[in-house]
């Protein structure tokens, strides 16, 4: 096994323990559970098609979905500093270049394994309910761009802080929750606003797409924009890594 590969498999290791994806995948696998209970006796409907969009984006999209990533971003390579194990990875042959894109993917990649059975755990309870099949092509989609955009931007930030999960939490709830959803200019700057661009693009009926702002709906542009945002974060926390003191 390769360096890249080795740590990218400490990495997941230590992001995706028992304790903490058991409560996390319970966390993100709310709006399924929703659906499944509203389900009861009014399979079908348009109103729970409209129940499982509301949640999905409400509740997995826009809070737990996010938090999952800010998590697992923050502690990629924070928790290396936290339990002092960066001296032994920043000491070995390794480029910083490689450090920085080997535990990004580990970040995503968690992040994604969560996102995974809560998109397909809605999925399941959404399409037998409705009938819909393609119904979680839109949450699918805007899960991707969840994990990618912050499980890539909080990564130098988790090496830089220790205060990293409280910054990604204030971005969230304050900036992007009140902020971005008051101020339509401000729509572009928020990572939940890029990934609802694609979700509406592929569920254009849902409510809320109201909250779009200045941001047209796509799925091409949401997916350029959070590669725009990963690559500079991997430039960033390369730069970070060389620049900082970790030995």
């Amino acid at each position: 096994m390769n360096a890249r590969l080795a740590i990218i498999n400490v990495t997941l290791r230590r992001l995706i323990t028992r304790k903490r994806i058991v409560g996390l995948v319970l966390f993100a696998s709310v709006p399924a559970l929703v659906v499944l209970f509203a389900s009861t006796g009014d399979r079908g409907s348009a109103r729970l098609a409209d129940l499982y969009h509301d949640t999905t984006f409400g509740i997995l999209l826009a809070v737990a979905l996010p938090v999952v990533a800010i998590v697992n971003a923050t502690g990629a390579l924070g928790d290396e500093r936290r339990l002092h194990t960066m001296p032994f990875l920043a000491l070995k042959p390794i480029p910083r270049w490689a450090i920085s894109v080997s535990t990004t993917i580990a970040s995503v990649g968690a992040t994604l394994a969560v996102a995974v059975v809560a998109v397909g755990l809605g999925w399941l309870a959404a399409g037998s309910a409705t009938g819909d099949w393609g119904i979680a092509t839109g949450p699918a989609v805007g899960a991707l761009v969840v994990a990618i955009g912050y499980g890539t931007i909080f990564v130098p930030i988790g090496l830089l802080t220790r205060r990293a999960t409280v910054i990604g939490l204030i971005y969230l709830f304050l900036w992007e929750a009140s902020f971005a959803n008051a101020v339509a200019a401000l729509a572009p700057t928020s990572l939940g606003h890029i990934a609802l661009s694609a979700y509406v693009d592929l569920a254009p009926g849902i409510s809320a797409a109201e909250t779009l702002g200045n941001l047209e709906p796509g799925v091409g542009n949401a997916l350029t924009k959070v590669a725009v945002v990963a690559l500079v974060s991997l430039v960033f926390t390369t730069w970070a890594l060389r620049r900082r003191d970790l030995a």
